[in-house]
């Protein structure tokens, strides 16, 4: 039976805060142990595989609240996004976000084809391993001192632009898998659709905050200019679920309104308590999805589960890996492939759209979030270990931009 809400939330709040405090004294990023918490109490308190509790009141008011924290999450990547850095960076960045979405995608698609699987799990599931988290990935940076060198520079506007493009990517995806629609026109649209909210946020940006802050001036409070950017926030993902399209890329482009904006670093500061309360929410829902017992090393379908989760396992780690190969000599390559390798919050909701769309069964629904908790710990490692390599110290900062060498 699950508990009331007002019970239920407490618990599971303070079990993620402490879990993601343990595994962050340990090394690893918080979103792993708040990962953790709601697989430990997910299905005893929340019953959180839709298929098994769609009908119940309790469920559908966590999941409202775990969405909200999704939307909440991507509009901070979205106000952090610096699109000034994307075009400075520019070539070398591109090179490896292109890189790091083309080669973990062709290699979890041959997983799949190598599997036999359906073409429509295969290609999501190669999209899903596309992803590359900005927040694990800056704060790895921000311990090594590492945002000043070349290879944080390439790094970070490598791992935006994987977001930019990973969310166009599931925008056509999930029009893709809508039933009942014409697949490349659903596709095209949702694409075109995307891209528009994503210019609007640019484009209107200025006009909105500028408007926004005029208003908080007049009402005396900045309190009132946060009411007013989470109520667009939520609008704009609103907005976008009724045409159609995921509700995080209404959020997203919600973020990148105030994202070129001074006040940002402010909001940015004020959303941290909001963040703090309702981000967790979504990745414990995560966490209470995942099917341990398909894992059962005993069981013909735990060995198989096994088999799956290393294969996928080990194109996400050589898909990032190989992201900064066509990087002229001189970059820490190791370095920068490690640090594009965690997936984290963007990979999570890949394999949340899936699960939801039915894309995903839970048990391989259960193995690709392994796999996306397991790079999100591994990758923070191993860019520790190659940052400081003797073999391959990074660079210093400086103006001249890192060249692509020919392929």
């Amino acid at each position: 039976m699950i508990a009331e809400l007002h019970l239920l939330l407490p618990l599971l709040l303070v079990v993620a805060r402490l879990t993601g405090a343990v595994v962050k004294r340990a090394g690893m990023p918080p979103v792993v142990g708040e990962i953790a918490a709601g697989l430990l109490l997910g299905p005893m308190w929340i019953g959180a595989l839709p298929t098994e509790a769609a009908a119940t009141e309790g469920f559908h008011t966590f999941h409202e609240f775990a969405q909200i924290g999704l939307c909440v999450l991507l509009f901070r990547v979205g106000l952090e996004t610096d699109l000034k850095e994307i075009l400075r960076i520019g070539r070398s960045a591109t090179g490896v976000a292109v890189s790091g979405m083309v080669y973990p995608f062709i290699l979890g698609s041959g997983v799949g084809l190598l599997l036999g699987w359906p073409w429509m799990l295969t290609i999501f599931v190669g999209a899903t391993l596309t992803a590359t988290s900005i927040g694990v990935t800056a704060s790895v940076l921000d311990e090594v001192g590492g945002h000043g060198s070349r290879e944080g520079r390439v790094m970070m506007g490598a791992a935006i632009m994987d977001d930019v493009l990973g969310l166009l990517l599931l925008a056509g995806i999930v029009a893709w898998v809508t039933p009942g629609q014409a697949v490349f026109g659903a596709v095209s649209v949702a694409l075109v659709q995307a891209m528009v909210f994503m210019a609007a946020g640019v484009f209107l940006g200025p006009w909105l905050v500028r408007a926004f802050v005029r208003l908080s001036r007049w009402a005396g409070g900045q309190s009132t200019f946060l009411v007013l950017s989470f109520a667009y926030l939520l609008l704009m993902a609103w907005t976008a679920h009724e045409i159609g399209l995921a509700m995080i890329i209404g959020a997203y482009a919600a973020g990148l309104a105030f994202g070129g904006h001074p006040e940002h670093e402010q909001l940015n500061k004020d959303l941290r308590p909001l963040i703090d309360l309702l981000t967790p929410l979504f990745f414990i829902l995560i966490g209470a999805s995942i099917e341990l017992a398909g894992f059962n090393p005993l069981t013909a379908g735990g060995r198989e589960a096994w088999f799956i989760f290393f294969l996928l396992f080990a194109a996400a780690i050589a898909g990032k890996l190989l992201s900064p190969a066509l990087l002229k000599n001189g970059m820490n390559r190791m370095a920068i492939g490690s640090g594009m390798m965690p997936r984290g919050e963007v990979g999570f909701v890949f394999a949340q759209v899936g699960l939801t769309a039915g894309v995903l069964d839970p048990g391989r629904y259960s193995i690709l979030t392994l796999v996306l908790v397991a790079t999100t710990v591994l990758g923070p490692l191993l860019l520790r270990r190659y940052w400081n390599s003797p073999d391959e110290a990074p660079t210093n900062s400086g103006s001249t931009e890192p060249e692509l060498s020919s392929p």
